[in-house]
């Protein structure tokens, strides 16, 4: 609270800054808890250009993404990786649902916000869950952009940054992303997940970052016009 023993000229200064502080502590983001978040370590002894399928009660990585449900598959330096050497892909059977789990170690009570990116060329629905939660914010389904790029990394701008928040509930929860591909006679079969996050924190709405800052630069310039007077 401002207390109305301070100068009229110096109350949108405190205003602006306290504002400001708020949408920087509130967008506040801690380190990303998931492990191997984008799945680099996921089919260690694949070969650049390799797919492999996992099936449901396998892991990718030896610990951390488990496959929940149906199959999911690897990418391995093709074009349907986003960002370094490997993306998934979450309708390794051509159908569904295929379901990639891991859990995390969380606080009751705190907000996170979960983001990835994806891509797909086939009509799917799509979701993520946090403790059991749909995730607010995330999409029902990936668009589909295609990759009609052949190299490597060729297809990375095709993909979208998704992003949700959740509340944990308990001190582990368990992140789910699931897709269901339907593919046609003349489409492909890819739904890529690649770069996972989930940080404490959510994100500040841009309103409040605009607010934040016409009320920090407003007071800012009744200071210097009541400088200039005075001198």
């Amino acid at each position: 609270m401002i207390s109305p023993n301070y100068p009229h000229w110096l109350r949108p200064v405190l205003v602006g800054l306290l504002l400001l502080g708020f949408g920087h502590t509130s967008g506040a983001r801690a380190g990303n808890l998931v492990q191997d978040p984008g799945f680099e370590s996921a089919d260690p002894a694949a070969l650049p250009g390799d797919f492999n399928v996992f099936s449901a009660g396998q892991s990718l990585d030896g610990g951390p993404w488990n496959v929940t449900q149906g199959t999911v598959g690897v990418d391995t330096s093709t074009f349907y990786v986003f960002a370094g050497n490997k993306s998934v892909l979450l309708d390794g059977d051509n159908a569904g649902p295929d379901s990639l789990t891991q859990t995390l170690a969380t606080t009751p009570g705190q907000i996170y916000t979960i983001s990835f990116w994806a891509n797909a060329d086939v009509p799917n629905t799509f979701s993520v869950m946090f403790g059991g939660t749909l995730v607010n914010g995330t999409p029902s389904t990936i668009l589909q952009n295609g990759f009609p790029g052949s190299d490597p990394l060729s297809n990375s701008s095709l993909f979208v940054l998704y992003s949700g928040t959740a509340m944990a509930t308990a001190s582990s929860t368990d992140l789910t992303l699931t897709a269901t591909a339907f593919p046609t006679i003349d489409s492909g079969v890819s739904v890529e997940i690649d770069d996972v996050s989930v940080v404490a924190g959510s994100v500040p709405e841009p309103s409040a970052l605009t607010l934040a800052a016409l009320g920090a630069s407003g007071g800012l310039g009744l200071l210097i016009r009541r400088r200039r007077k005075l001198g």
